[in-house]
């Protein structure tokens, strides 16, 4: 298994978007257009974000976590986001999100980046585990939604 950027393997760019639309979108009950994701996700070389990293196994994408400047409109101050982390649920268990966190903190180190955000519904015991440390809970009319925060310079 190799973790590479999107960009570097343009041929993924409808599967990683399927991924994301089904799990982050049709699950959740959003009203983003699958080719809206698709046309966000095909980032252009000037453009800072998204940033998009793959878990191939051979040339079959199992995985996937982006770097996003923004993941929550309401807090515009948090900024970049670890967004649309998803692992095929076959391939779970297996360590690949945590390869995929990692390569994506690696990348943000290079760019100086010191601090990445994240939100989630269900997944806080994981991140806490990971070091990340939680900024802020979100009351929501469904559960509430965590803002976690990682320092990279702890890293």
């Amino acid at each position: 298994m190799i973790i590479d950027t999107l960009s570097k393997h343009p041929e993924q760019l409808e599967v990683v978007a399927t991924m994301i639309h089904t799990e982050f979108v049709q699950k959740k009950k959003g009203s983003a257009p699958y080719e809206q994701i698709k046309a966000f996700l095909d980032k252009k070389s000037d453009e800072s974000y998204p940033v998009t990293f793959v878990a191939l196994d051979d040339v079959t994408c199992i995985g996937t976590v982006s770097l996003f400047k923004n993941d929550l409109n309401e807090r515009p101050a948090y900024t970049p986001w670890l967004a649309s982390l998803y692992v095929e649920k076959v391939y779970r268990n297996q360590g690949i999100a945590l390869q995929l966190i990692n390569q994506l903190i690696v990348y943000a180190k290079s760019r100086q980046i010191t601090t990445i955000y994240l939100r989630t519904e269900n997944a806080s015991a994981y991140y806490k585990k990971l070091g990340w440390i939680l900024v802020e809970t979100i009351e929501t009319m469904n559960s509430p939604m965590y803002i976690f925060a990682y320092n990279i310079d702890d890293a």
